[in-house]
């Protein structure tokens, strides 16, 4: 998810809003996890890294994505240029963090979590961090931040259902962030510029097993576009 935000929003820098024309499917991301399996770089216990993932994105020739709007007939490959991790011991100060996050984009963040994470309630608390023998890493992207009585707290996008969910950690639970890096897309390449027949556009959309994807994808952007507003009436 974070992938395609960071593509969207070069993309859409150059060429206008809403006009990115590209999602990454639920397959793409089932593909990584089992190129991940293979080269053992994650296992059901721990996990996987951040820097480890995103080296087997680049190893791939980047995350393939399919078209979404019409006049696109070629699937493509989004790339990963390089990344930044602030770890335990550098993390960025809390404006620099609300910055990046304002006027970057969304960012991949590392905590660890225990059982009370994902606990009944969990929408109305701000999570502090887990400790104890079964608390384990965990990563989110970040994609809003609040200050509130001296605390700065982070908005998160979530995967465990097809809506996020969306909720809120405080900074000082985070271990690491890392920033994804990209070269906006040169699409003239992919644009057929074709009228596309209202059947087969029909069997397009119910041809993708996006609608969950869909609603995950355009709520990092929903829930990113909603943070900025708030920031910006304070």
């Amino acid at each position: 998810m974070c992938l395609e935000a960071q593509h969207r929003l070069a993309f859409e820098r150059r060429h206008g809003s809403d006009t990115f024309p590209y999602y990454i499917p639920d397959s793409t991301a089932t593909d990584l996890v089992k190129r991940c399996k293979a080269a053992r770089v994650w296992n059901r216990k721990d996990g996987a890294t951040i820097d480890n993932v995103l080296k087997q994105i680049q190893r791939a020739g980047g995350a393939e994505a399919w078209p979404d709007q019409d006049g696109w007939g070629r699937r493509c490959n989004l790339q990963v240029k390089s990344w930044e991790t602030w770890s335990f011991k550098r993390l960025p100060s809390a404006s620099s963090l609300a910055r990046m996050i304002r006027t970057e984009g969304p960012l991949i963040g590392g905590l660890v979590v225990g059982e009370d994470y994902y606990a009944d309630g969990w929408e109305k608390r701000v999570y502090r961090g887990g400790s104890g023998k079964k608390a384990g890493p965990h990563g989110v992207v970040c994609t809003g931040y609040r200050y509130e009585q001296g605390e700065e707290k982070i908005q998160v996008v979530e995967n465990h259902d097809w809506d996020g969910p969306a909720r809120w950690i405080y900074r000082t639970a985070f271990t690491d962030f890392t920033q994804i890096k990209v070269e906006p897309l040169d699409a003239s390449p992919l644009f057929i510029g074709k009228e596309v027949s209202w059947w087969r556009r029909l069997e397009r959309r119910l041809w993708r097993e996006e609608t969950c994807w869909w609603l995950r994808r355009h709520g990092i952007s929903e829930q990113w576009n909603k943070t900025m507003a708030l920031d910006m009436k304070h």
